[in-house]
């Protein structure tokens, strides 16, 4: 895998139908960090990381991994980018254990044996083991979320990208989410990049806080500086 130091995007700018939704927008995501991009529905947060991952093709800007176009370089092979959908995005036809091993397995990365063996671990770190043979439909939405992440993880990624984690989730399952965050901050050299609209959870696990408002980034800082800013989208409803 790639080390990389960071991560720029710079004037990145993208309008669907005549709306612009991105506008000359800049931020800067350090090697290892938990990094929130928090905004309101609708603000293009869904949007910015799916440029991050190459899913959307900005109209203006680049995105440069120390450097180098993430999107043209040849080094780009080397990133291993892993994309968690709001969703959770589980096939429901394969049973948990499958939907996880399945990008191993259609490559056919080391055998059968430890491809499985290798999830169940994932599975055992997420607190969900006893789910390996279970299909999605079965399964909470917290559950899901969390083999969602199970799925990215197996493909040893360095850097992660969570399109509202939380989404639809109580508390309870939050703080779940939230746990797994910080664990992978703490025992991981992941770059975590998380986009919500949950301002108590972006504060329980980001290292960094950018605001995103009017197509590009009002405020960006710790915790502490974020509150300090007095950013209308934290004021309480």
């Amino acid at each position: 895998m790639k080390n990389f130091s960071s991560i720029k995007l710079e004037k990145l700018t993208k309008s669907f139908n005549g709306k612009t939704v991105l506008d000359q927008l800049d931020c800067e995501f350090l090697n290892k960090e938990v990094h929130v991009i928090l905004g309101k529905s609708g603000t293009g947060k869904s949007v910015l990381l799916k440029m991050i991952i190459g899913l959307i093709v900005p109209d203006i800007g680049r995105i440069m991994i120390d450097n180098e176009d993430i999107h043209k370089s040849v080094e780009k092979n080397s990133l291993v980018l892993s994309y968690i959908f709001q969703s959770s995005a589980l096939l429901n036809s394969l049973s948990v254990l499958d939907n996880i091993t399945i990008y191993l397995d259609e490559h056919r990365i080391g055998t059968k044996e430890e491809r499985v063996s290798k999830a169940y671990e994932i599975l055992s770190d997420l607190g969900i083991e006893e789910a390996a043979l279970r299909m999605p439909s079965d399964l909470s939405g917290g559950m899901r979320k969390r083999v969602a992440i199970a799925r990215s993880l197996i493909i040893s990624p360095n850097i992660l990208l969570y399109d509202e984690p939380t989404a639809e989730l109580d508390p309870i399952n939050t703080k779940i989410i939230s746990q797994i965050i910080n664990n992978l901050k703490n025992n991981s050299s992941i770059t975590q990049i998380v986009v919500t609209h949950d301002i108590d959870f972006a504060y329980s696990i980001a290292d960094k806080i950018s605001i995103l408002e009017n197509g590009n980034i009002a405020v960006t800082g710790d915790s502490a500086d974020v509150k300090k800013s007095n950013n209308a989208i934290l004021a309480p409803i």
